[in-house]
């Protein structure tokens, strides 16, 4: 037999700032407290449901909106400032790592940013690596498959998320290609 129960809560806004506020100053992982972030949002959102439409709603959305917006743009700081690191590097497993969680038009987004901080000897160098990493495994890709104009990622053990966000990456950096 299950016992239904239930609680009020009161949400104002200024414990609300308060409580994200130290959330964000005792984040370790930005990433993970942003992904916290959009789990409250959603928890308020779903259980203030009787109260959409409300003023008091509205003013306690927003402050949560505005709090989840200042985080997910620290998650695009730090994820741009981890992927001049990787475009240094020429490092597919970081590089994928960056640009699998992120949709495409945040990756470009931060990818337009990251390159506009590295040297263009860096980008010489990106645009050349890219280009011959996409070239080597689009042909042992080609060769695993066994068909014609197909490719098996897995049976040439190449990463799929490494191949897509090399090849993202050459787009913006060798249009030509």
């Amino acid at each position: 037999m299950t016992n239904k129960a239930s609680i009020n809560i009161t949400i104002d806004t200024t414990k609300l700032k308060e409580f994200c506020d130290q959330l964000l100053k005792r984040s370790r992982d930005i990433t993970k407290t942003h992904d916290a972030l959009i789990t409250l949002e959603s928890f308020i959102s779903i259980f203030g449901r009787v109260h959409h439409g409300t003023t008091e709603y509205q003013i306690i959305e927003q402050t949560i909106n505005e709090i989840t917006e200042y985080s997910r743009q620290k998650v695009l700081e730090k994820n741009t400032l981890d992927l001049v690191s990787a475009l240094k590097q020429c490092n597919p497993k970081l590089l994928a790592a960056i640009h699998t969680p992120l949709s495409r038009n945040g990756f470009y987004h931060i990818l337009q940013i990251a390159i506009e901080s590295i040297s263009d000897d860096d980008i010489r160098l990106l645009m050349i690596w890219s280009a011959n990493w996409l070239k080597e495994a689009t042909e042992l890709a080609q060769q695993a498959s066994g068909y014609p104009d197909a490719m098996d990622f897995k049976k040439a053990e190449i990463s799929f998320e490494e191949y897509q966000a090399i090849k993202d990456i050459d787009r913006v950096i060798n249009p030509a290609s």
